[in-house]
């Protein structure tokens, strides 16, 4: 009885694989997190991409000058250089684009040792070829007109022997940039005043020239089907999870659109909640601050064309740590910690408690300074929440006028706005004076966090507690912090929570609040899961400072 009943078991199991074998897979969200629940996620198995087709590359010159003609619209497209060379031994196609080729460097490296090339037709090969090119950087030996197209768009020179099905691609590009020059974003003063920019091999540069070890990577991943990039992936092996590297690799190949020609545009695709206000994601121009956290067991994206690196997985109070930290002693670090912390919760609460205090709770309020606001509120018109909201969008005016007008005229408008027009809406009667000073105090301590993103979604959370706070009064920026925890909680970078170490709470919870004297900081962050646990050894300062220096000059001449 026992195995029929089993093989009828079997049975149906097998006819339940039968009739499933069209329903999406089920595939287990990645999380590095042991408390996090398991959230399943749907794949479509049916979005099945066909391979792209192969066309190999003409023996013959003229078919080969026809189909890169074609491809390139080389009629219309006079940047397009395509010329058929003449040299003693056979005839060579030479194609380029003219803006990024190094035309000076072509003559002297390309041109000049085809001619003094003294082998015959009949003993050209890639290597013969390769070691005859010895002044510019062979990249490949390419086979296929896809492969050809590619590399051309990038910038390389590409060159073809006629009566040959192969050829072969010389990097002789000239980077057209600027210089590496100060931060302007993330302004240090006892720091490095080196900064990314476009180019993304002076970027990794700099990296190299900090991080000069054998385990530092930067993989290469397309970015996009119109080939813009390249997108480097950077971590450091030996030391960075690799389960970090397996999401964040898996994360940037799913991308499948044209083009990604900004790293704004690949956090947004990649973040575990990308409606979220607050970003899950850091964006850097300094080496100094990728480079610490790569040493912390994070992850780095660096594209072609953009001065900004982006890191994860990275914790809330990271956004709050400014670079200069670490260059000041660790009472003076800790102390612009709090100030930034301050000046994080004046920005989010400071002007709904004033409305709610005004408008709902005047009885909280000392009775002198209750007085010495009603008296300055005795003319003003309109309630506490028009005066607020009409003092933060004044405030956003002056700000985006600020970024888009001249830098010559930028500081005009900065006092323009800030002085003139504060006073006139004062004399004017539109807003008190209390005011003003209320929404200079909490646009200054926005502006005090060191993640420029942060100050906007800072905005909008402390807008949505002005609402709060000026219908439902303390309940209601109660309410609105409630619901922030509650979100901040739910919020993952990488699959890392988001308040770690504060929640969930770990033994280390203080550490993002005091910065610690270097010498004790032992151990990496937790949360990124580091192979390598311990960046210096216990002991770090193996001397007592209160040993006279006699008495240790004559311990070592013992010795």
């Amino acid at each position: 009885m026992t195995n029929n009943s089993k093989g009828a078991n079997k049975v149906k199991t097998y006819i339940k694989d039968l009739l499933t074998v069209n329903e999406p897979t089920i595939q287990k969200q990645f999380s590095l997190s042991p408390n996090r629940p398991p959230i399943r996620r749907h794949l479509n198995i049916n979005n099945y991409q066909k391979p792209q087709s192969v066309t190999p590359i003409p023996s013959d010159a003229q078919d080969l000058h026809r189909i890169l003609t074609r491809k390139f619209r080389a009629k219309r497209n006079p940047d397009f250089i395509l010329r058929l060379l003449s040299v003693p031994w056979g005839k060579v196609s030479i194609a380029f684009f003219e803006s990024i080729t190094n035309s000076e460097l072509m003559q002297e490296s390309v041109i000049g040792p085809l001619l003094e090339y003294s082998g015959s037709i009949e003993d050209v090969t890639p290597e013969s070829l390769s070691d005859a090119l010895t002044y510019c950087h062979v990249i490949e030996t390419v086979s296929s007109i896809e492969d050809v197209v590619k590399n051309i768009v990038r910038g390389m020179t590409f060159l073809h022997i006629d009566g040959f099905d192969w050829a072969i691609v010389v990097d002789l590009r000239q980077q057209q940039s600027r210089g590496i020059d100060t931060p302007r974003i993330e302004t240090v003063v006892p720091g490095p005043y080196d900064a990314f920019v476009e180019v993304a091999q002076k970027n990794l540069s700099l990296l190299r020239m900090r991080l000069a070890i054998p385990g530092f990577m930067a993989e290469s991943l397309p970015a996009g089907r119109r080939n813009r990039g390249p997108l480097y992936l950077l971590y450091i092996d030996g030391l960075t999870n690799p389960k970090l590297v397996w999401e964040m690799r898996r994360r940037l190949k799913s991308i499948d659109i044209d083009m990604i020609y900004n790293i704004g545009m690949i956090e947004q695709y990649i973040q575990d909640r990308p409606a979220s206000l607050f970003s899950q994601m850091l964006l850097t121009e300094r080496p100094d601050r990728t480079v610490a956290f790569l040493l912390e067991g994070s992850v780095a994206v660096m594209l072609e064309g953009s001065p900004l690196v982006l890191i994860a997985p990275v914790n809330f109070w990271s956004q709050l740590h400014s670079p200069e930290d670490i260059y000041f002693r660790w009472p003076i670090g800790t102390l612009a910690r709090f100030v930034r912390l301050i000046g994080l919760f004046i920005s989010l609460f400071l002007p709904g408690l004033y409305v709610a205090m005004v408008s709902f709770h005047p009885e909280m309020i000392p009775t002198e300074l209750m007085l010495s606001i009603a008296s300055a509120r005795e003319r003003v018109p309109f309630p506490s929440f028009v005066a607020v909201f009409f003092l933060e969008l004044a405030f956003e005016f002056i700000r985006e006028a600020t970024l888009r007008v001249p830098k010559v005229i930028g500081a005009t408008i900065g006092i323009v706005g800030a002085i003139i027009i504060g006073q006139a809406v004062v004399e004017a009667g539109i807003v008190s004076p209390v005011m003003i000073i209320i929404m200079a105090v909490t646009v200054l301590a926005g502006y005090s966090m060191p993640q420029y993103s942060l100050t906007f979604s800072l905005r909008l959370v402390r807008l949505i507690n002005l609402l709060l706070g000026s219908t439902f009064g303390f309940y209601g920026v109660l309410l609105g912090l409630v619901a922030l925890i509650r979100h901040a909680i739910g919020l993952r970078s990488l699959g890392i929570p988001f308040l770690t170490p504060v929640a969930p709470l770990e033994k280390r919870f203080l550490t993002p609040f005091f910065r610690r004297p270097p010498y004790k900081e032992e151990k990496r962050p937790d949360y990124t899961r580091p192979l390598d646990t311990f960046r210096a050894k216990k002991v770090t300062r193996p001397w007592d400072a209160s040993v006279p220096l006699e008495l240790v000059f004559l311990n070592e001449s013992k010795k």
